[in-house]
């Protein structure tokens, strides 16, 4: 997924989650029969309805998207539809600066995984992980004006805006913080406690402040490192990965006709007896773990160069670089966020980081994360 920075409008940036989301509505808008035509005509009016939603957020019309989305949630049954006006309404609120309404969705999404099925806790993780990019997305607003959030000598308008943010974030630090103590989430919810801790940290009131979240921040690494062995052993869990999709993966492509076509069949053998597919079929590929920050496990690590172009326009920000560290410890760029101006040298820093070669359990294992390079003047 392209960068949710730059003039495009943050809801986009969930259209991946929302399509998956939407993808069993659709199924069953294909049915037979009276009820199921009449359901089918339900969901696709449901679906025009959220479609226009979208195209008023891309026009930047967003109190009436937020309207429109608002109905929406209230006069559904069909739990798929709700939770994707949910995560289109987060971004939304936080588009708009919100943050009370916005709030008040992550914690009904937080109330509702108590129930301990999949959906629900997917369905928290997904709007946790909107949160964070939309907080990120807003800050970056402050960037694009010559603005950093990271200054203590900003406007009163200013301060009283990032003053809510940090409220914000810190509410979802708790709530990750809880769900860390929940059997068989602990990996899910630390990815998510770094992930966010990162961003408070990078919005220190004072030397003080930035000191606690430091602290807490490498504890949350601490924790998730030593939580990597059991992910390896268990794979990863479905709503790790509704947050952290955007990252993709170099070594995975899609087959081609051919090669489906020629794929050996699936042969049963008695045990302990190797067919001839499985005598000629390549060893499986590392595993591919998600790990939040990269920053620390690095054996070297290079300063970007300031750009001579964003000098002369005064451009500051941060830059993340999204990469993945193969089992050799070879970098590979993925994608990455921040000013224009400032990302190829970002990413021509990070791909001059080496890494050592990660595994886990004496296991090869591919770690996808991101690097933050902070550009000052």
């Amino acid at each position: 997924m392209r960068s949710f920075y730059r003039n495009r409008p943050y809801v986009h940036a969930i259209l991946p989650t929302i399509l998956l989301l939407i993808a069993p509505v659709l199924a069953a808008a294909q049915s037979t029969g009276s009820s199921e035509d009449a359901a089918a005509a339900t969901a696709n009016s449901t679906l025009n309805r959220i479609e226009r939603a979208r195209a008023l957020a891309a026009v930047h019309q967003l109190q009436a998207a937020a309207t429109e989305l608002e109905n929406v949630r209230a006069s559904v049954r069909d739990v798929t539809l709700k939770n994707v006006a949910t995560l289109m309404l987060l971004g939304i609120y936080l588009e708009d600066g919100n943050y009370g309404r916005s709030q008040s969705l992550l914690e009904e999404a937080f109330q509702q995984r108590a129930a301990q099925k999949d959906e629900s806790i997917r369905t928290y993780f997904a709007a946790a992980g909107q949160t964070v990019n939309g907080i990120r997305s807003h800050l970056t607003r402050y960037r694009s004006f010559g603005l950093n959030p990271s200054d203590t000598d900003l406007p009163p308008e200013a301060n009283t805006d990032l003053e809510r943010i940090r409220g914000l974030l810190e509410r979802v630090i708790a709530q990750a913080n809880d769900i860390s103590k929940e059997q068989g989430r602990n990996y899910d919810a630390l990815a998510l406690l770094e992930d966010v801790l990162g961003v408070r940290l990078s919005l220190a009131r004072s030397d003080d402040d930035r000191a606690r979240w430091q602290t807490e921040f490498l504890t949350a690494r601490e924790r998730m490192a030593a939580a990597q062995t059991q992910v390896a052993s268990l794979g990863r869990s479905p709503a790790l990965d509704a947050m952290t999709s955007r990252i993709p993966n170099p070594f995975a492509g899609p087959k081609t006709d051919a090669q489906t076509a020629s794929a050996p069949a699936t042969q049963t053998a008695p045990p302990g007896t190797a067919t001839a597919a499985q005598a000629t079929t390549p060893a499986a590929e590392p595993q591919l773990i998600s790990t939040g920050s990269l920053s620390g496990r690095e054996t070297k690590r290079v300063t970007p160069n300031y750009p001579s172009a964003a000098k002369t326009h005064n451009v500051t920000g941060t830059v993340r670089v999204f990469a993945i560290i193969d089992e050799n410890g070879k970098v590979w760029i993925t994608n990455s966020e921040g000013p224009m101006l400032l990302r190829q040298a970002a990413e021509e820093a990070a791909k001059a980081w080496t890494f050592a070669p990660p595994n886990v359990g004496g296991k090869p294992v591919r770690l996808a994360g991101y690097l933050d390079f902070e550009f000052k003047l």
